[in-house]
């Protein structure tokens, strides 16, 4: 039914029926773009799954004693990412300072209400080769965001916002509007950031405007840093997000370094998973040194079923709640 729902049915022709798959007759998806709206339709029962939940509604969906949260480990790494067309933000100081500013133990407390994993590059535990366990993270410290712009000859002003040859470190930070947790991150990142001299500005937008024409417009004093989550499917490669190449298209930072060009390169032509992954923490090494965004956590995917509803383990890509739809089946053969 276009704008209300669209079923799907077995496939008698599947090629494993023989061993009773899919179990289930049918399932019938909704698209609901209201988060409230599918907490109330948790609420009656009306569902007997929902996937992509809202982390700040946490509370409320543990109040739901029929039904059994999932907490899944994603692909995705939520990050403040720089915009290289910005003068100030051009000195990796500013943005390392910046990184070093990030409280990502209040942030994941705070705002994702536990609902996340604390990283500090593009790869999540999911990616192997990919993911680093033993990196070496920025860790929260003020006191040496400060010592490192003054060193690096950002002087405080009188209004308590640095400044360097007609520059100020004052820059507008977005994401996407009514987004509770989201919001939550600015704010907290706001009063932080505040204490090293730099000023924020927060203008969020609608995310059909934030991720068409305000990231890829890549204006400076508009766009000058802005929070979303991004990930790479199935493989790890990330050079969408990194090459000189993509600027403008996926590499949303204007960032183009030729080593890191290189690195990518490499990566992508070798297919031995261990030198694989030695290639991958060279490019987190320079991550780390470059900054082009300053990686906060990798969200949790939040979703539920209702108890007697069996099988159901989404995945971190693509398409993440379906992965093994084929096997999900429930209590009596009623869902």
């Amino acid at each position: 039914v276009p704008g209300d729902h669209y079923t799907v049915v077995r496939n008698p022709k599947y090629y494993r029926a023989s061993e009773g798959l899919p179990y289930l007759e049918k399932v019938v998806f909704r698209p609901v773009a209201n988060q409230g709206t599918v907490l109330k339709d948790m609420q009656s029962g009306a569902v007997q799954s929902a996937w992509f939940l809202d982390a700040a509604k946490l509370p409320a969906y543990r109040q739901l004693t029929d039904y059994q949260l999932v907490l899944g480990t994603s692909a995705s790494y939520e990050a403040i990412h720089f915009n290289e067309n910005n003068p100030a933000l051009k000195d990796v100081n500013v943005r390392k300072a910046i990184a070093m500013a990030i409280n990502r133990d209040e942030l994941i407390k705070t705002a994702r209400l536990g609902a996340a994993l604390p990283i500090c590059t593009d790869h999540t535990p999911v990616f192997k080769p990919g993911y680093q366990p033993d990196i070496q993270c920025p860790t929260f410290d003020l006191d040496g965001a400060n010592k490192l712009l003054d060193q690096a000859g950002w002087t405080m002003g009188p209004d308590g916002v640095r400044q360097k040859n007609g520059l100020r470190l004052e820059f507008q930070y977005s994401t996407t509007a009514n987004n509770q947790w989201r919001q939550q991150d600015e704010i907290i990142n706001q009063a932080n950031f505040k204490k090293i001299g730099v000023k924020i500005d927060i203008q969020n937008y609608p995310a059909s405007t934030f991720f068409s024409t305000f990231l890829t417009g890549g204006q400076p004093g508009k766009y000058d840093m802005a929070e979303w989550a991004s990930s790479a499917n199935y493989d790890a490669n990330d050079s969408q997000f990194l090459a000189c190449d993509q600027i403008g298209k996926q590499n949303l930072n204007w960032y183009c370094n030729p080593q890191m060009d290189a690195l990518l390169r490499q990566e992508q032509s070798t297919p031995d998973p261990a030198a694989r992954q030695q290639i991958f923490n060279k490019i987190h090494e320079l991550l780390l040194t470059d900054f082009p965004f300053a990686t906060e956590f990798s969200p949790n995917d939040i979703s539920a079923h209702k108890l007697g509803t069996h099988n159901y383990k989404p995945g971190p890509f693509a398409a993440s709640e379906m992965v093994n739809i084929w096997e999900w089946w429930c209590d009596n053969g009623k869902c």
